[in-house]
């Protein structure tokens, strides 16, 4: 995440911890305050090159902090941005996590370079689960310890609006069968959408007031009936195993940052086949060879298989660099290879705010 002109970089453990990165060329700058290991908490640390030569050097300003809600509760994708002062413009922007996004956004306001350090006891009761063991001196609890400054309460907003357009899902389990959770966590945020963003050029009338947008994923509700040998195969092919769905969403820039729109499920599909190690002529980038591994278990819905993977999950959404008509969304499948995709806004504007007459029906055969 970018907030106030730095680079974070914010990690799902077993709780959610970030620290601030420092990028810079090879050979430039002073390395004196620089160490190959955590020396000392607040010391920066240097990274080693995997991949990519060695020519960019990647610096963790300090040790990671973790990411606690006011109310000592943990958990995992709280998407973080910024909202600029609007009581001292010339101020940093103020930082805040979206802890959910629905069917309440809530979010919590944080300061990531600050923190207090609480005892291993408060990090044992906050993390420890019923059922497993009841010890814990693990290294992440250096981090764990560290504990983020909060300011105030979670915010939290009234229930979000219902989704812009229904999926074939919400068509065939209604209610209470619905195969995907209604709760959801953020994914990337965010992109800033002006009056003119919103409204197509003038050619809608969405919305009044600019908006924040982002990009949340829900998963399907586990079912402990589907391992069951007894349960038919055919019935169990009529829902979703373990998958992935994303959806934009829109909120006010200011607290408690009400949802004021959100479009239906969708989700970001593989990379085109190849046979011969050729990509395609809208493709850019290099081919990858792993690509094949993520087509295993694609979304198979009431016997209609999607090309959806099994997982997709988006974790950069991003205004496109010289071009603020446009964004840039990377996400991963299955945890395997990354892909980056571009959209332009109008077209996220229209899946938020669609035109009853945009919408194309088919009828069902």
């Amino acid at each position: 995440f970018v907030l106030n002109g730095e680079i974070y970089l914010h990690i799902n453990a077993d709780t959610v911890i970030m620290t601030r990165l420092i990028l810079k060329a090879k050979g430039f700058g002073n390395d004196d305050e620089m160490h190959d290991k955590f020396t000392a908490e607040d010391q920066a640390f240097k990274l080693n090159n995997l991949f990519g030569g060695d020519q960019l050097e990647v610096t963790l300003a300090h040790q990671f902090n973790t990411l606690w809600t006011d109310e000592g509760v943990h958990g995992k994708n709280f998407a973080i941005f910024s909202v600029p002062n609007t009581s001292h413009p010339d101020n940093p922007a103020s930082i805040y996590a979206e802890i959910h996004i629905t069917p309440n956004h809530q979010v919590q306001q944080i300061v990531p370079e600050r923190f207090e350090h609480i005892s291993l006891q408060r990090v044992f009761e906050r993390v420890w689960k019923k059922g497993t063991r009841k010890s814990r001196n693990l290294n992440l609890d250096i981090a764990n310890r560290r504990s983020m400054i909060t300011v105030g309460n979670v915010t939290k907003s009234d229930i979000a609006p219902l989704a812009s357009f229904s999926t074939v899902d919400e068509h065939r389990f209604p209610g209470k069968s619905a195969p995907f959770k209604e709760s959801a966590h953020g994914g990337s945020c965010c992109v800033s959408f002006s009056v003119d963003d919103i409204n197509i050029d003038g050619t809608r009338n969405n919305h009044h007031e600019s908006l924040i947008v982002g990009i949340a994923h829900t998963k399907v509700s586990w079912k402990p009936w589907y391992g069951k040998s007894h349960i038919p195969q055919k019935e169990k092919d009529l829902v979703p195993h373990t998958h992935y769905v994303s959806f934009f969403y829109a909120f006010d820039p200011q607290p408690p940052f009400q949802i004021r729109a959100r479009s239906g499920y969708f989700c970001l599909g593989h990379a085109p086949e190849t046979f011969d190690d050729t990509l395609q002529p809208e493709e850019g980038g290099v081919f990858n060879p792993h690509s094949v591994l993520t087509r295993n278990r694609p979304l198979l819905q009431y016997n209609v298989t999607f090309d959806c993977p099994q997982m997709h999950y988006i974790s950069t959404f991003i205004e496109k660099a010289g071009d603020p008509t446009s964004t840039v969304i990377g996400y991963g499948l299955n945890d395997c290879t990354p892909r980056l995709v571009e959209v332009e806004k109008e077209e996220i504007a229209r899946l938020l705010f669609p035109d009853p007459m945009d919408m194309v029906l088919e009828m069902l055969q």
